[in-house]
């Protein structure tokens, strides 16, 4: 019976079907006697083309705990200030609930965006005019429509494992639930991604007005 491929065999695959570089990296964490788990360090980074302006990236380590352990997703860098940290996701019907009282929530002011969308982390410096240009509101809910689980932040993750974008700000598109292998649904990411890029590129010096 033939051995089921590991994920970055998988991506390794994509990758040399579809004439792209890839850089990869996969370490075991050292064990011993009294802590025999074995822990692993990995990721993958594949660049759309050979301009490196837009990335494929996945992440993971056993190790940590946090809510960002893995990740999957397509980003590209972005002139915004590395303080700025932006999260936005797909509004569930458990937001809707209001069993602790209601939480308060950065608004853009446009409600058929407001009432389908949820900014989990907003913190922004000198930039978002990003989020109220309709054209980008109306792809990141084509972005959810794609996939629920999708967030579209800005400097959430740490990309440093690729020189790219390491010490750079960016914005990506992503889930923290799993790596995507499969070769459509990452080219959609690609796609997707990229019509964000060429509409974020126009932006300057927005503000975001935070309603409650």
């Amino acid at each position: 019976m033939e051995k089921e491929k590991s994920v970055i065999e998988k991506l390794k695959d994509f990758a040399l079907k579809t004439h792209r570089k890839i850089d990869f990296s996969e370490k075991a964490y050292p064990s011993n006697a009294l802590h025999p788990v074995s822990f692993h360090r990995r990721f993958v980074s594949i660049p759309d083309n050979d301009y490196k302006r837009v990335f494929f990236a996945c992440f993971e380590d056993s190790r940590k705990l946090d809510n960002y352990s893995v990740y999957s997703g397509v980003f590209f860098p972005i002139d915004v200030s590395n303080e700025t940290k932006i999260c936005v996701r797909k509004k569930h019907m458990f937001d809707k609930m209001s069993l602790f009282g209601k939480k308060q929530y950065y608004k853009t002011g446009v409600d058929s965006f407001d009432s389908q969308v949820v900014f989990d982390e907003f913190t922004a410096i000198g930039t978002n005019k990003i989020f109220t240009n309709d054209k980008i509101q109306n792809l990141i809910l084509k972005v959810f429509d794609f996939d629920a689980r999708l967030r579209v932040g800005i400097n959430m993750l740490n990309l440093d494992f690729m020189p790219e974008l390491k010490g750079r700000s960016y914005i990506g598109i992503y889930t923290s639930q799993n790596w995507f292998t499969n070769s459509s649904e990452i080219e959609i990411l690609y796609d997707l991604t990229e019509q964000l890029q060429k509409q974020s590129v126009f932006m300057r010096e927005p503000d975001l007005v935070a309603q409650f």
